[in-house]
């Protein structure tokens, strides 16, 4: 019986055929949600997340980019070369074109399927970008590390409306914001909508107008309060799409999905020795680390679901950004058949039901110096670069991976390193590290056209910020 009810349950998705509303905020720390910390205030978010089943287990990638192609296609970023770091402006690699995409396949069942900003999947070739990849409409930057007043980044102006650079003055978050609810307000509602809000905030460089920062005078730091204006802009804009949909008539059939690509960044040090400090202002809470890290503060983010026809609630099942691919396409009725097998699992019965997750294992990250898997309760990290470590950390019972369980439970080590070591041997040697070695010259055009920007250069319209946006600065990272 339970079978059956759950494949009526399966059939009246399909019926229904939802909007989905897919809303990533870039580097949001767990704490740095209003519904989850205290110093930060996100009424937006927090309206959303009270009816929403909220996903206290739920992972994603270390980086942007690995989570972004996970979402996408079901699958580990170590299948197709995306293990390592994120794209940058200057890297000519990107998705593969063979990989099947969520936009590809809602398409395929009748969704318009729009991208509003970041995509950092692939920008050096045309069949890289979001209209060769599933995608009806894109508005926003196609590489990362974009200054949120200027649209700029290491090799120039990038920002375009689908294949045409644009230029506009006006802050990025309020922009992705009011062409999302835009958007929204131009569609038929008829049509299934597939709209994946991709934010770059608030991620560095850190930059906010003055109307928010003055929401964050309690926060003494500047930095927090830099990076606090940035979180109240990327609330503001939720609301603005939270707004659009009511007023469409299409929130009550809209399925909204919101979570962050990694863990906040925190101020690090590089590893290499050069003193050189990565800028960051956010709070993971009780996870250690954060953005780039295999511990908690680096893949374990603030997640919910909402859809009017889900009870709220919390649900404590171990979930996967892969597993939004098979949860959506099943919310669709949309077919899983392809070519490729998938990593994600439906999870459905979980956040329906608040059932058992159907996923015992998350796959963390595989790479050439580290890797990290948890099975269970259980969660080993193994870093192959000298000094070579194992840590073995019992994630419920010490959620701050402070005590290294590993000499005490040999046996299990063996059983996770084994694990680990068999989806070792299914990668794909990383992309990022094979341009590395290839020492490709970074001077290459970041976007295609007629007219690319010169390295470095943009023109003084373009780097010239709105005189009527008071900002603050932080220190820009050298990587994201």
């Amino acid at each position: 019986m339970a079978g059956l009810a759950f494949a009526l349950c399966a059939g009246a998705l399909a019926a229904d055929r939802p909007h989905i509303v897919y809303l990533m905020a870039d580097d949001l720390g767990w704490h740095d949600v209003g519904y989850l910390g205290k110093e930060i205030r996100t009424p937006n978010i927090d309206r959303l997340a009270e009816s929403a089943v909220r996903l206290s287990q739920f992972y994603v990638q270390p980086y942007s980019s690995q989570t972004r192609a996970a979402l996408l296609t079901g699958r580990y970023p170590m299948r197709y070369g995306l293990q390592t770091q994120s794209l940058l402006p200057a890297s000519q690699f990107g998705l593969p074109t063979d990989e099947r995409t969520l936009a590809q396949a809602l398409k395929d069942v009748g969704y318009r399927t729009a991208l509003v900003g970041k995509w950092q999947l692939g920008h050096a070739k045309p069949d890289m970008t979001p209209l060769r990849r599933g995608f009806d409409y894109h508005y926003g930057p196609l590489a990362g590390q974009v200054d949120p007043m200027r649209k700029t980044n290491a090799l120039g102006l990038d920002w375009r409306r689908n294949d045409k650079p644009v230029k506009e003055e006006g802050y990025v978050t309020t922009l992705l914001g009011r062409d999302a609810a835009n958007l929204v307000a131009k569609h038929d509602a008829g049509t299934p909508l597939f709209l994946f809000v991709s934010f770059t905030a608030p991620a560095a460089p850190m930059l906010a107008p003055k109307e928010f920062l003055e929401r964050n005078t309690h926060i003494l730091d500047a930095d927090r309060r830099t990076y606090a204006g940035m979180v109240s802009a990327l609330d503001d804009a939720v609301g603005l799409i939270s707004q659009a949909l009511e007023k469409k008539g299409m929130l009550e059939n809209t399925l909204v999905v919101f979570h962050s690509d990694n863990g906040g960044a925190i101020a690090t040090r590089f590893p290499t020795g050069d003193g050189d400090v990565t800028v960051g202002a956010s709070d993971n809470g009780p996870y250690r680390d954060g953005k780039g890290s295999v511990y908690e503060g680096g893949v374990r983010v603030p997640a919910f679901i909402r859809w009017p026809k889900l009870e709220g609630g919390v649900t404590t099942a171990l979930m996967h950004v892969t597993d939004m691919y098979p949860t959506l396409l099943a919310a669709a009725g949309a077919k899983l058949d392809q070519r490729k097998a998938i990593d994600g699992f439906d999870q459905w019965p979980a956040i329906r039901d608040h059932q058992a997750s159907r996923r015992k294992e998350v796959l963390l990250t595989v790479e050439d110096l580290r890797g990290a898997i948890r099975i269970g309760d259980w969660k080993l990290i193994l870093y192959t670069s000298l000094p070579q470590r194992l840590e073995l950390y019992d994630v419920p019972h010490d959620p701050g991976e402070e005590d290294n369980a590993a000499e005490r439970n040999p046996e299990l080590v063996a059983q996770l390193l084994a694990r680990l070591n068999d989806y070792a041997w299914e990668m794909t040697p990383a992309r990022y590290v094979d341009e590395l070695a290839r020492a490709r010259k970074t001077d290459v055009p970041m976007v295609w056209g007629p007219n690319p920007p010169r390295h470095g250069a943009a023109s003084a319209t373009d780097s010239r910020p709105d005189p009527s946006l008071t900002v603050e600065r932080a220190d820009q990272p050298k990587q994201q």
